[in-house]
């Protein structure tokens, strides 16, 4: 760990450092999620020949609704940034490398909140005050928890009508607590002046690293006030325009993971229309922001499984796995090569002040005469 001191006022401006908490969890992730497809293949008695009669095309267009999906995000991302960081002439260089690296760390951890501090981390590097970086990244996935419970009421709604009483209520539950859960944590800032909680940057240290850490806890600290502030915007009818075009793009994210469902499912043999295979995919997902395996493992096509027998008298392990496959690994390995790039590109960004100071030193060093 570096013993130079700096000013902890200031943001970070280094590079990106993984610590191996992340690494750890991220290794765990790509293992634990990886098994669960093979293990339901094996013991499903999935063969070959099911995955390929539904073919290659379907699942490449599963994936392309994965991979479309990361755009999508990036201009979500890019609408909420310029339309609450109150700077125009915002330096949004880097902006889609930093949303798509964010979203990989979402997806390899425990809870998809994890991503927040790597969107945080690189606002605040681009001057936005520590309170409102944070409240920019939360914003995003408040936007993106409302409109998600938002339909994983309706698929509750639904299931509970088709007879699936214990499905359809769990889901409907997990969406109500979702939603006034992060309602709770947003109105709080939005009525008055709070201290950003120390866990949070607790947290943030196994992302980030500690000195990184620590000066983004300290400059929060000291722009609480200007959190509040920011949290209140979004009540103001300035802001109405950000947050549906927000509200627009998450909808649109919410199609696509249907999409994906709607060719694999259709392909499988079941004749399913693309708003209710978004309504099933997302309300399984909604089940999947339980904080009981790493990316939804296990516990994402379980109840995929149960949704589609209890609504549809549709089981298909073969489809399922296509599906999951499509849907999580795809994006998991599109992401990550993207964090590779990320870390990569952060880590000579950090060098080239080292290169700059070590040659300034050795011309003075000359000057000197040795």
């Amino acid at each position: 760990m570096s013993q130079e001191t700096t000013d902890p006022t200031e943001a970070p401006t280094g590079g990106f450092q993984l610590p191996r908490s992340v690494i750890k969890w991220v290794a765990a992730g790509l293992v634990l999620t990886s098994a669960v497809v093979i293990i339901i293949s094996l013991y499903s008695g999935v063969k070959f020949s099911d995955f390929e009669s539904i073919g290659y095309l379907t699942f490449g267009l599963a994936a392309a609704t994965t991979v479309a999906k990361l755009l999508v995000q990036i201009v979500r991302f890019r609408v909420i940034t310029v339309g609450l960081a109150g700077d125009p002439k915002m330096d949004l260089s880097g902006l889609a490398l930093t949303r798509v690296s964010s979203e990989f760390i979402s997806i390899s951890t425990p809870t998809s909140s994890t991503g927040v501090f790597i969107r945080t981390a690189w606002l605040s590097r681009k001057g936005v005050t520590g309170g409102k970086a944070l409240w920019i990244g939360y914003f995003e996935l408040l936007i993106e928890i409302y409109v998600g419970a938002g339909i994983g009421i309706v698929a509750g709604a639904y299931a509970f009508l088709k007879g699936a009483v214990v499905l359809g209520s769990t889901i409907a539950v997990i969406s109500l607590v979702l939603i006034a859960g992060y309602t709770i944590i947003f109105i709080i800032p939005a009525r008055r002046a709070i201290k950003v909680p120390h866990f949070v940057f607790t947290i943030a240290k196994y992302l980030v690293g500690g000195p990184r850490a620590t000066a983004l806890y300290l400059h929060a600290v000291v722009g609480s006030l200007n959190f509040s502030v920011s949290a209140r915007a979004i009540l103001t009818k300035g802001k109405l325009p950000v947050a549906l075009k927000a509200v627009v793009l998450t909808i649109a994210l919410n199609v696509l993971d249907g999409a994906g469902l709607w060719f694999v499912l259709n392909a499988a043999g079941l004749k399913i229309d693309l708003l209710s295979a978004t309504i099933a995919a997302n309300g399984v997902e909604i089940i999947a922001q339980l904080p009981v395996s790493i990316g939804g493992a296990g516990l994402t096509e379980l109840t995929m499984q149960g949704y589609l027998i209890a609504i549809y008298g549709f089981s298909s392990w073969a489809a399922i796995v296509v599906w999951r496959v499509a849907a999580y690994q795809v994006l998991l390995a599109t992401t990550g090569i993207v964090f590779l790039f990320f870390v990569l590109k952060s880590t000579k960004h950090a060098e080239k002040p080292r290169e700059v100071e070590h040659q300034k030193d050795a011309k003075g060093f000359l000057q000197d005469g040795g």
